[in-house]
């Protein structure tokens, strides 16, 4: 799925807002946008970037999302040094509570890495990018994940734990500054 994303203001309150353009080529990607969508308008909460409007025409879907200023995640990690310990540890424990949240709707984001942990202007981190992201629990019943997908080296080798799995890579690097060797 072709997208890029760019800073914009809307002109009704001055608000610096993120603009997500998604190119419809495919069927498929189609779909998963759909997903995405539909999964990414019922989440409300502090840890999570929060999207606020979908525009569509026949060819862009327009994802009006909440800009995070202070970029990614990814950008403040130092190579082969990581985070001071009490900064990791103020994201790592935001980044949970994000996750929890997302577990408790029966929601796996499946593609956490620190390009998707965004920083907002007062240094929160936020999750971003559901484009992977699926149910595992619905109405009460859960169910096996078995498609592969997400980044490597964040992906897990399992099912419904693909999350917890990402946030311990993460950890590792946000102290180590750099990823686990194979």
């Amino acid at each position: 799925m072709e997208s890029k994303v760019k800073l914009a203001i809307n002109s009704e309150n001055g608000e610096i807002i993120a603009v997500k353009i998604i190119s419809k080529h495919n069927a498929k990607a189609n779909k998963n946008l759909e997903r995405e969508i539909a999964i990414h308008q019922c989440l409300h909460h502090e840890n999570i970037i929060q999207l606020k409007k979908v525009f569509e025409d026949k060819n862009f879907v327009l994802m009006i999302m909440e800009y995070a200023a202070g970029g990614e995640l990814f950008d403040k990690i130092a190579a082969d040094y990581g985070l001071e310990e009490d900064l990791a540890h103020f994201y790592y424990k935001q980044l949970v509570s994000g996750m929890e949240y997302l577990h408790s709707r029966g929601i796996a984001h499946r593609d956490l890495k620190p390009e998707n942990l965004l920083i907002d202007a007062n240094g929160n981190l936020k999750i971003s990018d559901f484009g992977l992201a699926t149910l595992f629990k619905f109405k009460g019943v859960t169910r096996r994940l078995t498609s592969a997908c997400g980044t490597p080296p964040y992906v897990a080798p399992e099912g419904p734990p693909v999350d917890i799995w990402s946030s311990g890579i993460i950890l590792f690097a946000l102290l180590a500054g750099s990823m686990i060797q194979n």
